[in-house]
């Protein structure tokens, strides 16, 4: 999330030219504190450990606040998910995409779900032809109580299912926690088969 702050804060060309440092510091995303917790989750990444629900919800928080919010939520939902593609063995990665699409598609769908519940805490089953990911804990409405959060787990849901079993749609969201269900839960839309 904060790697996806530091892109949408990051100047463009034109503004580059228009504004002096100092001016860009002040830029949430391009601050030292920010590029001193990038580091230090990546390292944290390349031990293999979890971040704490405490520090997900804080960061959660703090990109609700912004005002492109959906945008950062969208952006790191995408990035975490090709992070946790990445951490796939080579065999899953290939197997998902050159083996005949029934066996693909199978070991795509696997190996989403694997990396769904790792990286993001959600379970992934397949209800006919659709696929529905639950997520139990409640760090993304606590953090923004308006569900917001919501769309962090959305976009890597889709992204992994798009890289993994060639999916093209969106995540429907007919559950959330801060509409009072007991769950947040998010549907493919369409279902999962490509309609030819």
């Amino acid at each position: 999330m904060l790697e996806a702050i530091r892109r949408l804060d990051s100047p463009s060309d034109e503004e580059v030219a228009e504004y002096v440092d100092e001016l860009l510091k002040k830029r949430l995303g391009l601050s030292d504190t920010v590029a001193a917790q990038i580091a230090r989750y990546e390292a944290v990444a390349r031990r293999d450990e979890k971040v704490r629900a405490e520090e997900l919800e804080q960061i959660l928080r703090l990109v609700g606040r912004r005002t492109d919010a959906a945008l950062a939520f969208a952006d790191s939902g995408r990035r975490a998910a090709r992070r946790g593609l990445a951490r796939l063995s080579l065999l899953s990665r290939w197997s998902s995409r050159r083996l005949p699409r029934p066996v693909r598609r199978a070991i795509g769908f696997r190996a989403a779900r694997s990396v769904a519940e790792d990286v993001f805490g959600l379970h992934l089953a397949k209800t006919g032809n659709e696929a529905v990911a639950t997520l139990a804990h409640d760090v993304a409405v606590r953090a923004t109580p308006d569900g917001s959060a919501c769309g962090f787990y959305a976009a890597g849901i889709a992204e992994l299912l798009r890289q993994l079993v060639d999916f093209e749609g969106t995540m429907s969201h007919p559950k959330c926690r801060s509409r009072g269900d007991d769950a947040c839960e998010w549907r493919t839309t369409p279902g999962l088969e490509r309609r030819k």
